[in-house]
């Protein structure tokens, strides 16, 4: 599939949109102010996704062909015309006027390679699905879901493809009357109305850029504190919510009791520097649910308590408001709760919280995927907090089980764009997902997993590595090193040999391009936040564009 990228036309087409809606708008008379489809019609028609017809009508009930549907994805998209001597279907041939289109989509993977394309006939609902995701470059991803089966119980043709269709607002499909279930219809025909809508909803979050980024300043962080001077926010990993028998709740920022989450003894030569910039910037603050043992016997852990108990939440609810006073507000890392118990006491917690909160301090939370995590209340914690960053990373392997040296090397990417996709999915689902897309930032961090393999490609050691980044780079340089990109899980693999040339390494890292699809696909579902795990640990090295091993120049491209 040719490379997508938003091309200049689509940026001026976007900058146009943008213009008030009295100076461009262009009304069609048979397309009311009352009309369902009226705000998107005059929107598609003023960006140029959509024309109307000669006598000055849109007709907007009217079905639409599948010739003007491949028309419209070419002008959508921006594509480069594609005009083969040889026609690729035998009715579509070089005279037509929809024959640049056509040829144009076959070439980006939008259509098969059937030998009929039936320009004329027209276009159903799953076929207009089908091609858009395709159009965007989700063809594996929608191969990868189709097993699972689609949110419409009359799918049972291209449910992948239907299924991404759905999760990223193409379509909320149509409630039967009679049964009351949501239905997709996939074989009716496609009106020039709906069509217009689905284009639009698409095209919105296409063309949308990441309009707040954020990163965590926590450990080794100070060599790159220039980039959160194009932040819009940090956090500071400067405390860890801990308990003890003798103290109750309390914020330790020093080493005590193994804390990593120190504050450093000069904070100013990081605080002066975010002032300086007007960056804002939050206290984070780290709790588990490590296991503590009491002296009576039992066990219990620092959220238990603060979670559970009144007098764990009152005292940890103090602490955090009076903390809050030296800086822009708290982001709360609470990790661990798999059980679906957490979910109430989380959100009571920090309800509390934000009412002990002054209101002009944020309130941000981390939240991961939910399907190993079942504490953490979605649309609860939304409603409560100013952010919330979605933790959707370090899908690796953490251990390889005895038995496994000697075979095939695992493929342990370490963000699989499956997962990523049923990451952004649930959190924001209709019903249980924070109701507010504006709150939610997609987490970025830069995980690796790495594995001694022999020339056959088979594990040889159960160790897994985690080179440095420095490391890494250099590793990348090498003559000998194989770098591909895996086209399902959208994540890079590197294999090379160690410095005596004779070990060899497969390692699964985050690059430029990870990254870049990563925040696209959050786009898609209207998620328009990005965080970054963390600031001093992101690939910055520009050597070799083609190492894709400079990531922080292709984070800010997602900017406005």
């Amino acid at each position: 599939m040719l490379k997508r990228q938003i091309p200049a036309l689509m940026i001026c087409a976007v900058l146009l949109c943008l213009l008030s809606a009295s100076a461009l708008a262009v009304e069609f008379p048979d397309v009311s102010l009352e009309h369902w489809a009226h705000d998107d019609v005059v929107k598609a028609s003023d960006c140029g996704l959509v024309q109307g017809l000669e006598d000055g009508t849109f007709r907007p009930e009217e079905t639409l062909n599948r010739a003007s549907f491949v028309t419209i994805l070419q002008r959508m998209f921006g594509w480069e015309t594609v005009t083969p001597t040889v026609p690729s279907f035998t009715d579509v041939p070089a005279d037509a006027w929809y024959y640049a289109a056509v040829e144009t989509a076959r070439a980006h993977g939008v259509l098969d390679a059937d030998t009929a394309f039936h320009p004329m006939g027209y276009i159903t609902r799953s076929d207009m699905a089908v091609m858009l995701v395709r159009a965007l470059g989700y063809e594996a991803l929608a191969d990868s879901l189709a097993a699972a089966g689609a949110p419409f119980p009359d799918v049972t043709e291209n449910a992948g493809h239907i299924t991404v269709a759905a999760a990223i607002g193409m379509t909320n499909g149509i409630v039967d009357e009679r049964t009351g279930q949501t239905l997709f219809q996939p074989a009716s025909f496609a009106t020039r109305g709906q069509a217009a809508a689905m284009l639009v909803r698409v095209y919105d979050r296409y063309t949308a850029r990441v309009n707040w980024l954020h990163g965590f300043y926590a450990f080794s962080s100070y060599a790159q504190i220039a980039y959160t001077a194009d932040m819009d926010a940090v956090s500071v990993g400067w405390a860890r919510m801990s308990w003890d028998e003798t103290n109750g709740a309390w914020l330790n920022s020093t080493s005590a009791g193994g804390n990593d989450w120190v504050k450093p003894n000069d904070a100013s030569a990081a605080t002066s520097y975010f002032q300086g910039n007007g960056t804002p910037y939050n206290l984070n603050v780290y709790a588990d649910t490590a296991k503590l043992t009491l002296s009576g016997g039992g066990e219990t852990s620092a959220l238990d308590q603060v979670l559970n108990t009144e007098a764990g939440r009152e005292q940890a609810v103090s602490a955090l408001a009076a903390a809050a006073a030296d800086y822009a507000g708290i982001t709360i890392d609470f990790e661990g709760m798999k059980s679906a118990d957490w979910r109430a006491p989380f959100v009571a917690f920090l309800t509390r919280l934000r009412a002990a909160l002054p209101a002009d301090k944020t309130l941000y939370v981390c939240v991961p995927p939910d399907d190993w995590y079942k504490g953490y209340d979605y649309r609860g914690i939304g409603e409560v907090c100013d952010k919330v960053i979605l933790m959707a990373h370090d899908y690796q392997w953490t251990s390889v089980p005895d038995g496994y040296v000697g075979v095939r090397a695992p493929d342990s990417p370490v963000t699989p764009f499956s997962s990523i996709f049923r990451a952004l999915s649930s959190i924001t689902d209709a019903a249980t997902g924070v109701q507010d897309r504006s709150k939610i930032a997609l987490a970025i961090s830069f995980g690796t997993a790495g594995f001694q393999v022999d020339s056959n490609g088979l594990l040889a050691s159960q160790t897994i590595y985690h080179p440095a980044q420095a490391t890494i780079a250099r590793r990348l340089a090498q003559p000998d090193t194989v770098i591909t990109y895996d086209a399902g899980d959208r994540n890079p693999c590197a294999v090379y040999t160690g410095d005596d040339g004779t070990v060899r390494y497969q390692l699964w890292y985050e690059d430029a391009r990870s990254v870049t699809d990563k925040i696209e696909l959050a786009r898609m579902f209207g998620v328009n936040g990005v965080s970054l795990w963390r600031i001093g640990n992101i690939p910055s090295y520009a050597e070799d564009a083609a190492l894709y091993y400079d990531v922080w120049p292709a984070i800010l491209a997602q900017r406005p």
